[in-house]
């Protein structure tokens, strides 16, 4: 490739580089406003559950009265007060409305631009692939003419992968965030009004009152439940400090108890059972195992995994078989940039590894994934 070539074709590489990181950045801020609207419209439908449940402490009459001197409650007056909660109930409705309008719109403009980033992504890898071809055919040519030809070696573009974990980062903030807004304040703001209720109740009407405790009950089973989701996600439970064969086994243990319908066979080799390493292999060792296991029971229709582990001194190399229906070649490009096999990419790209999937429907799918360790 002459001089010229290479100037058309690194002006070619710079352009789309550019464009995909425009694409990246305005998926990502797309993504971010989605999640703020969600929170907006969240809120709403609590101040709307509030007002709603106002009206009806107003519309609950009691027949009893003390004596003929207690005084009745106007029914005017009670009318007007729920006339004015309906119209405020009705404003944030239309705002509740407006709000899922916008979130369709942004969603409708994140399918369109993962088309665009697909696109993008495969013109940067044909440039990719274009260049190394080029560079073959010229080492080559030096071979040829009787010139020794020293390859130097190709760094990888640390900053794309840079970029990667800091996009992946702000999506895990954002999802943990909602789910924190979504199950957890919604449930103790629920919890808090059902309580004010309940005190109310207590003196008028005893069957209610016991209905709103159980009531209650259920909140905070479900915010217990969320608590634990979010304490996983955290990998809050992680013992990072036991021996890392003691940790595997614990996790295989867990995936059986929480899937039962998968047969999960298990074997670890390792020189010392009771190795212990530094907490950055064993953390994001369980962390890539999560993520290879939660792929393979959302998307394998599989029912049998062979999971396999060898730990050397210096080096631990992970085989995950299922029986599934295989994965496609381009999983990385069907797959959005926050998924958890993008996530597995990076974090064995900055553990010095290697990843290699591959699969079909006869052999189901096939994880392997190598990176070198140091003891604690």
């Amino acid at each position: 490739m002459d001089s010229q070539s290479k100037k058309h074709m690194e002006t070619i590489a710079s352009a789309n580089k550019e464009m995909l990181d425009y694409f990246n950045k305005t998926f990502l801020s797309n993504l971010e406003t989605i999640q703020d609207l969600k929170t907006q419209a969240f809120e709403i439908d609590i101040k709307i559950d509030e007002l709603k449940k106002t009206r009806d402490l107003y519309a609950f009459k009691s027949t009893s009265r003390k004596s003929v001197f207690t005084p009745t409650i106007s029914d005017d007056f009670d009318n007007e007060r729920s006339k004015i909660i309906d119209a405020q109930v009705a404003d944030l409705e239309n705002a509740k409305e407006a709000v899922s309008s916008k979130i369709l719109s942004l969603e409708a403009s994140l399918t369109s631009l993962k088309k665009r980033l697909a696109v993008l992504n495969q013109a940067e890898e044909s440039i990719k692939a274009l260049s190394l071809e080029e560079e073959k055919r010229e080492e080559e040519l030096i071979e040829q003419e009787g010139f020794e030809f020293v390859e130097e070696p190709q760094e990888e573009d640390i900053g794309s992968h840079g970029y990667n974990i800091l996009m992946q980062d702000a999506f895990d903030k954002a999802l943990l965030s909602t789910l924190i807004d979504r199950n957890i304040k919604s449930g103790i703001t629920s919890v808090n009004h059902k309580l004010e209720v309940l005190s109310y109740l207590l003196n008028t009407d005893i069957s209610r009152a016991k209905l709103t405790v159980q009531e209650v009950q259920n909140n905070l089973e479900n915010i217990l439940i969320s608590v634990d989701d979010i304490d996983n996600r955290l990998d809050y439970n992680l013992e990072s400090s036991k021996p890392i064969v003691a940790q595997i086994d614990d996790f295989i243990a867990n995936q059986r108890d929480l899937h039962p319908e998968y047969v999960i066979e298990s074997t670890i080799a390792s020189t010392d059972d009771e190795l212990n390493l530094h907490p950055v292999f064993s953390i994001n060792l369980i962390k890539l195992l999560d993520i290879f296991f939660g792929n393979i029971y959302a998307h394998s229709n599989a029912n049998k995994i062979e999971f396999r582990l060898t730990i050397n001194p210096n080096i631990i190399e992970t085989t995950i078989q299922d029986n599934g229906i295989g994965i496609r070649d381009n999983y990385l490009a069907q797959s959005p940039w926050y998924s958890g096999l993008h996530k597995s990419q990076e974090i064995i790209f900055l553990l010095g590894g290697k990843l290699d999937i591959k699969g079909d429907v006869i052999n189901g799918t096939e994880i392997k994934f190598s990176f070198p360790i140091e003891a604690k």
